[in-house]
């Protein structure tokens, strides 16, 4: 029984661990084969003079329990870290100055209504006008829509620009005028279908007043100590160890055919990997070229997934030369502050072990889905982005470190009705085929690895199927 994954990320990582795990009696012979030089896509873990630089993402949801399961899993239970309680405070740009984001919102969605009161963040119209949000009837269609007309419908216009659309296109680096509600914030479809309104819903599903809590509040995200590289080491190691798992690093694949007896994988070079299941954990514009030839129907429907670029730029400066900042993890830039920058995380604030005594290291965001085109010097971009974060800051240091990562058509976009493309690629896919990722049905580090396992238990099923029916 041969199962072959394409792609070494977290989700293709997670699928062969789950595979190696769940073989039991039958085992399976596992071959995951990874295009570049290392494993694990965009997440991606360095140290640099002394400086804990993340590439990619630097964090995942707690309340999603798959990322934490899987730490604990491999040992690193121990390693894991939230964002340090003095710094939870985030921020958001506002006519060129930082203003704290109002304590107690769930994305857009008022839990306390005292912070939303006092916000500077929205006129007096505005609060109004969210405040409608508990006389407005529900909707009563039941299809997908977009989150800015979603927001704008229950909250308002000003809501829309200076809470909810930095916040949600934030996560996914999305036009909020284009992104699927359904794809991407699915409880707030259900918080108004069953209180009728968003406020209602979340100060419903609040914490009763008088309840004690169980120790400090917990961090909405965590990493590990040494960063989230650790993770894919751990996994890596785990999957060496594994005798019926083989891994191919640097080796792209060419196409995926399918064969009276399963599937065969055909790699750069010429050499073909027999499987009696293939798991595509490529992007989707990737999988797309892997089977045209076999499935080209599936190919065009793969293609509609739209992908954004973006940047991380990773800058450390000296301490005593920076002025004086708030304590906080960072900022969200909305677009209509007309700036290249998008965002910066104040990492060595958020989590320990980032930077050397008497350094700071932050990550700034450029890019995504509507945002202007970056400079293509990288020279260039840092220029840019440390004269934006002056101007906001009052910084006129210069960067002791500035390291560029770009990441092109690495984030997926889900547009209104994606859910629906979704479904029918999934249809599409022939038996033994399983595509998995964040292209699909959520991003985020939980959202893969969960892709991942739910793709290898289907994988696995239906190799032994094939096996079971065969003459």
């Amino acid at each position: 029984m041969n199962v072959v994954i394409v792609g070494g990320g977290i989700t293709g990582l997670a699928a062969a661990h789950a595979l190696v795990a769940r073989a039991g009696d039958r085992p399976a012979q596992v071959t995951l084969v990874e295009a570049a030089p290392r494993w694990g896509g965009t997440v991606h873990t360095l140290r640099v003079d002394g400086f804990l630089v993340e590439a990619g993402p630097d964090a995942f949801l707690v309340h999603r329990p798959e990322a934490l399961a899987l730490c604990r899993d491999l040992g690193l239970g121990d390693r894991v870290v939230g964002v340090r309680p003095e710094h939870r405070r985030a921020y958001l740009v506002r006519r060129g100055r930082l203003v704290p984001l109002p304590e107690g919102l769930a994305l857009a969605v008022p839990t306390r209504l005292w912070p939303l009161v006092t916000t500077p963040l929205l006129s007096w119209r505005g609060k109004a006008r969210v405040a409608l949000d508990l006389l407005i009837p529900r909707r009563r269609a039941n299809g997908d829509e977009s989150v800015a007309h979603f927001v704008r419908r229950r909250l308002g216009d000003e809501a829309l620009r200076w809470l909810a659309g930095p916040l949600m296109a934030g996560i996914h680096a999305a036009d909020p005028e284009r992104l699927s509600l359904l794809a991407t914030f699915p409880h707030l479809a259900e918080l108004e279908r069953r209180h009728g309104s968003l406020i209602r819903g979340a100060l419903a599903s609040r914490r009763p007043a008088g309840a004690r809590r169980r120790g400090p509040e917990r961090s909405p995200f965590a990493t590990l100590l040494g960063g989230l590289g650790e993770l894919i080491d751990a996994l890596v190691a785990r999957l060496e160890a594994a005798p019926a798992c083989r891994l191919l690093l640097g080796r792209p694949a060419q196409a995926i055919l399918r064969e009276p007896a399963g599937y065969r994988v055909v790699l750069d070079g010429g050499e073909s990997l027999p499987a009696d299941a293939v798991i595509a954990a490529t992007p989707a514009h990737v999988t797309a070229r892997l089977v045209a030839d076999m499935a080209p129907e599936l190919a065009r429907a793969l293609e509609h997934i739209r992908y954004t670029s973006s940047a991380v730029v990773s800058l450390a400066f000296r301490r005593d030369e920076l002025p004086p900042l708030p304590a906080g993890s960072g900022f969200l830039v909305p677009r209509d502050e007309g700036l290249t920058l998008t965002g910066c995380t104040w990492s060595s604030n958020k989590f320990p072990g980032r930077a050397p005594e008497g350094f700071v290291l932050w990550r700034a965001f450029a890019g995504g889905d509507g945002r202007p085109p970056l400079p293509g010097d990288d020279g260039r971009l840092v220029e840019l982005l440390v004269a934006e974060l002056g101007a906001l800051l009052g910084l006129r240091a210069t960067p002791h470190l500035a390291l560029v990562h770009r990441w092109s058509r690495a984030r997926p976009l889900y547009d209104v009705g994606h859910l629906d493309l979704v479904a029918r690629i999934e249809a599409l896919c022939p038996p033994g085929l399983l595509v998995a990722g964040s292209a699909y049905r959520g991003g985020g580090l939980p959202a893969c690895i969960r892709a991942g396992t739910e793709a290898a238990g289907r994988a696995l099923a239906s190799a032994r199927r094939s096996q079971e029916v065969a003459p």
